[in-house]
């Protein structure tokens, strides 16, 4: 796991050869960027708080996302570092998006950040509505 994290994260910081052929783009790490980085961050923290909250007043209760299960059954300092590290990574990839060549990413960059902040909304309010 460590190594496709690193491999991933080497491929997307590493430069290519038509970085000086891009057109000047202006600050990619505007007021929505970072507006839309913390709506992420802010989301996430909320559904991981509200997992663990469920988790712990309901015995019969389980994390149904297959991908987090085993980072929220090693507890919230794993958890809340995963989804962080998972947050980072989402940012960086719409970073590159916001300042390519091609106008079809720099207008569609904030689409992954928000779906995946609205799905952690979605998993908030279903965590908050479990009766037990």
């Amino acid at each position: 796991m460590r190594f496709w994290c690193g491999a991933v994260l080497v491929l997307l910081l590493s430069g290519t050869s038509q970085a000086q052929e891009r057109e000047p783009s202006g600050r990619v790490a505007d007021t929505k960027f970072w507006l839309t980085g913390a709506a992420l961050n802010v989301s996430m923290i909320v559904d991981t708080k509200s997992t663990f909250d469920v988790l712990r007043r309901c015995d019969r209760c389980f994390e149904a996302n297959p991908y987090a299960a085993p980072f929220i059954a090693r507890g919230p300092a794993v958890a809340f570092t995963a989804g962080e590290a998972f947050d980072v990574g989402v940012m960086v990839i719409a970073a590159k998006m916001k300042g390519a060549r091609r106008p079809f990413y720099r207008r569609t960059w904030w689409i992954l950040p928000v779906a995946i902040a609205a799905g952690h909304v979605m998993a908030t309010r279903h965590n908050m509505a479990l009766k037990f």
